[in-house]
């Protein structure tokens, strides 16, 4: 059916005021209540914290299963088998997910370019790259993770060519280079649900007494 001519001119209003809505359903814009101190950190907790603790786990068993700290028959494993044969894997979502990954990273905003949603075909990529100098050998995983570091992409929409380096924006614990892995271990470890997903959205802040007023008749 045709588009009303008054959506068209409305159009631009209604992403800014979407885009606002977002920041603050997301955490990026910081506030307090008077239960929850840092209710921006809750917020991303809830709308990252599992991606975030997957995607880091992933990463740190392929660095485990690729190197010495395991023996020959961990490496044998079905598990270390499956990721030491994948060298890409991939998540399908919608632009509220890539807005999340955006707040679990440590982003301050989600707006890069234009005042705007992430578009139609938008893709953000995190490469796993190994420091060339190091030697893993005797090492331990904590060790073997410190000889890593991670370079965070942005594809703006389906069709560009030149990606955006989003790591240069995480100074100053990240560099034009990228981010070291106990970075992403960090942001895993503070937003991962605790102790689960279920028993997170199970606990319940204590309700604030209502204040109550007697009439004398």
């Amino acid at each position: 059916m045709p588009i009303p001519a008054w959506i068209k001119n409305a159009m631009e209003e209604f992403e800014r005021l979407f885009v606002n809505y977002t920041l603050t359903l997301y955490g990026f814009l910081p506030f307090k209540t008077p239960q929850i101190n840092n209710l921006q950190t809750e917020l991303t907790k809830v709308s990252s914290g599992a991606l975030m603790a997957e995607i880091y786990d992933r990463l740190s068993l392929k660095i485990k299963c690729q190197n010495s700290i395991i023996t020959a028959a961990e490496f044998r494993t079905k598990e270390c088998a499956e990721i030491n044969s994948q060298k890409l894997y991939t998540y399908s979502t919608h632009d509220l997910t890539v807005v999340s990954l955006f707040a679990g990273l440590g982003f301050k905003s989600f707006l890069f370019e234009k005042y705007s949603m992430p578009a139609f075909g938008s893709t953000v990529t995190i490469e796993l790259w190994k420091h060339s100098e190091t030697n893993d050998k005797n090492n331990n995983q904590l060790l073997s993770e410190q000889n890593y570091y991670i370079k965070i992409y942005y594809y703006k929409n389906f069709y560009v060519k030149n990606p955006i380096n989003l790591a240069e924006m995480l100074k100053p614990e990240c560099t034009e280079k990228g981010c070291p892995f106990m970075y992403l271990k960090k942001r895993a470890e503070l937003l991962r649900p605790q102790p689960d997903w279920k028993g997170m959205c199970s606990d319940r802040v204590p309700p604030t007494p209502t204040p109550t007023t007697t009439i004398r008749v």
